[in-house]
């Protein structure tokens, strides 16, 4: 199914606080290195240089030209705050997830673990990878269980039961320009709960990291 322009757009600012955590955010928790400078600490917990540096390297080692502009480096430096407040604000969800005693079991992180293991085309590549990332097997799955534990976290705030049958159809009422095609409510109801629940979890989120924000000892 084909979506307007503007579908792509919105979905991604809906998206991309979720995503930053859960993906820039465990990039720079493993990337961390003992002797690096530290930059942030958050409730004690430790942010090193190494975490931001590296993430910012990156896009870089990519996309060559992509500060080559005038005010690059500007550009540059955004993209380290950027980066350093996803680091604080992944700290700041894991530590409360522990608070509410949010917790993944062990089963389910070696499972997951196994599932991004067998993605790999051979040992050999899963390494070569590890050896790029500068990290472990280890480190690895600690990313996982914690990338688990926030994913547990977010869905303990809006539950899937609080997608109930009126509460998406209000939301497909209201979003009908996301939607194209001859397709009826019934048929779209899966993709229609994804968004609706993507959305909600969005908007909980970011209440939540204000007031924990507000409260938290941040020292950079």
């Amino acid at each position: 199914m084909k979506r307007k322009s503007c579908r792509g757009r919105k979905w991604l600012v809906a998206t991309v606080a979720l995503l930053l955590l859960i993906v820039a955010g465990a990039t720079a928790y493993l990337l961390s290195r003992p002797h690096s400078k530290t930059v942030a600490q958050v409730n004690g917990t430790t942010i090193t240089q190494a975490d931001i540096k590296r993430q910012t390297e990156f896009p870089l080692s990519q996309t060559p030209g992509i500060f080559d502009t005038e005010g690059g480096a500007a550009n540059k430096n955004d993209i380290d705050a950027r980066n350093l407040q996803a680091a604080i604000d992944r700290q700041l969800l894991l530590q409360e997830a522990k608070k509410r005693g949010i917790k993944v079991s062990g089963d389910t992180v070696t499972s997951t673990y196994d599932s991004l293991i067998a993605s790999y085309a051979s040992p050999t590549d899963l390494q070569e990878k590890l050896k790029q990332a500068g990290t472990t097997e280890d480190e690895l799955k600690s990313m996982v269980a914690d990338n688990l534990t926030l994913s547990a976290l977010t869905k303990s705030l809006v539950p899937d039961s609080q997608a109930t049958v009126a509460k998406l159809q209000a939301y497909y009422d209201s979003h009908k320009d996301r939607y194209e095609g001859a397709r009826t409510f019934a048929e779209l109801k899966d993709e229609i709960k994804a968004d609706y629940l993507n959305d909600a979890r969005s908007e909980v989120v970011t209440k939540l990291l204000t007031s924990l924000r507000k409260s938290a000892d941040i020292k950079k």
